[in-house]
């Protein structure tokens, strides 16, 4: 005997927008995409513009940095699962300065931003190393004559490094909303969507849909809702980014 279905036609999708379940997830994951990718870039920038020097510091500084990216999420959640517990490094060494106590991962007021830094810890790696392969790119001409021309650090930050980064920008910001909409290995090793819904994403509900209550076709659609939501927002950011960027 073969199980037997009923076509449901657009149903599930009509389910979806009273869902407020699902909209919350949406909500959730576009927090974290937003922060990762915000504090992603500007981490990325700041330590590859320090590390940025001809010598051994170079490549040593990119394996340092470029190392929790090539780690397991999972690996990476489990760390950090320690580090964050209530009795867990960070708190005791906030203890030493009176500040411990806060329960990071079960704290609805801080979790969402635990999860942040745990994925910013680890895909700030990988902003680093294409902002350093950007710097090294530039050509040195025009520092000497922004130099010549009496230019400070600042305006050759302003009008000859920052334009110039623009690719970099724009791939590592990409990079990142896509990975950031997908997060499911952090969240689920972190809190599991704890407490309550309250760090729940997209992909998250997606599995526990489609495998816990085996409500596959439910999934399926969300699983659209959420390739549609990649595709607009990735094509909306490189259009605008690419705008911005200059050759020379």
């Amino acid at each position: 005997m073969y199980p037997s279905y009923k076509w449901v036609g657009l149903q599930n999708y009509m389910d979806l927008l009273k869902d407020n379940d699902f909209g919350h997830t949406i909500i959730v994951t576009c927090i974290i995409a937003f922060i990762v990718t915000i504090a992603s870039n500007v981490l990325g920038l700041l330590s590859a513009m320090l590390v940025n020097v001809q010598s051994w510091i170079y490549n040593a500084s990119r394996t340092i940095f470029f190392t929790p990216q090539v780690l397991s999420p999972v690996i990476v959640g489990f760390i950090w699962s320690i580090i964050l517990t209530d009795d867990g490094v960070l708190n005791k060494v906030l203890d030493i300065f009176g500040l411990g106590g806060t329960s990071w991962l079960s704290n609805t007021d801080v979790v969402i931003y635990s999860i942040c830094a745990v994925i910013i810890w680890q895909s700030m790696g990988f902003c680093t190393v294409v902002f350093l392969a950007s710097l090294q790119s530039i050509p040195s001409d025009l520092y000497e004559a922004a130099k010549i021309d009496g230019c400070n650090r600042l305006q050759k930050f302003q009008h000859i490094t920052f334009p110039l980064l623009a690719p970099g920008i724009t791939i590592n910001t990409v990079m990142l909303l896509i990975s950031s909409f997908k997060v499911f290995d952090h969240v689920v090793v972190l809190t599991n969507g704890g407490p309550g819904t309250t760090t729940e994403t997209i992909s998250l509900k997606i599995i526990n849909m489609g495998f816990v209550e085996n409500q596959m076709g439910y999934a399926s659609s969300m699983a659209v809702i959420l390739f549609l939501l990649i595709s607009v927002i990735s094509v909306l950011v490189v259009t605008t980014l690419k705008r911005r960027e200059v050759e020379y």
